[in-house]
Parts: structure tokens; sequence; C-alpha cells
């Protein structure tokens, strides 16, 4: 199923990053277990700000967080780990993905 990048959460946004960070498409599908938190453990994502990120903020009015990742466009989240993420998926996937459809339950 196509997502837009901008709507990813949770284990559906964890499959992007993976893509993303190198993992097999292939493997994940049959190994969703192992599929690292990106978007909700910092041990995770802490790597990819390192990795990818070249700017990050907090909106003026704190509502929501700013990542670039260099060149054109911005994504933006609830918390620092879902910007991140979704800044990674967008600068290396584009504005939409396609997920698995067992992780979109």
């Amino acid at each position: 199923m196509k997502i837009k990048t901008e709507n990813l959460t949770g284990r559906a946004l964890d499959y992007a990053v993976a893509i993303c960070d190198g993992w097999s498409a292939d493997y994940l599908d049959k190994n969703l277990d192992v599929m690292p938190k990106y978007s909700a453990e910092w041990s995770e994502c802490g790597q990819l700000i390192e990795k990818y990120i070249t700017a990050l903020a907090l909106h003026t009015k704190r509502e929501y967080w700013i990542a670039g990742s260099g060149g054109y466009g911005t994504s933006w989240g609830e918390t620092v780990q879902i910007t991140v993420c979704r800044e990674v998926v967008r600068k290396h996937i584009g504005d939409e993905v396609e997920i698995p459809d067992e992780l979109q339950r």
C-alpha cells in the first residue's frame, strides 16, 4: 500500500527507515519482529541524526519539529524521532512509500 511519507507513523515508518538504512525488503517482510524501532527508541534514532540530518528545529509555536537533510525540502513531526525518520524516508525514497499492508493495521 502506498502511503504519503508525511503520514507515516509507528512500525510503517520504522519499515521505511529500515529500507533507507540498508535493510532488505525481502528480509524485513519475513522478519518484521527484528526491525529496529527507529521512531520510538533514541538508541536507533540517534544514529540517524548523525548520519543523515543537517538541520533540526522546534517550530516557534512548539507545535512540531522540523528536520532537513540538505538539498530541498524538509519534514515535520510531533516528536524528534518521528520527524527525523520522516526526513530520512523523504530524502531517500520520496513523498510516497510502499508499505506492507500488515503494517497499516
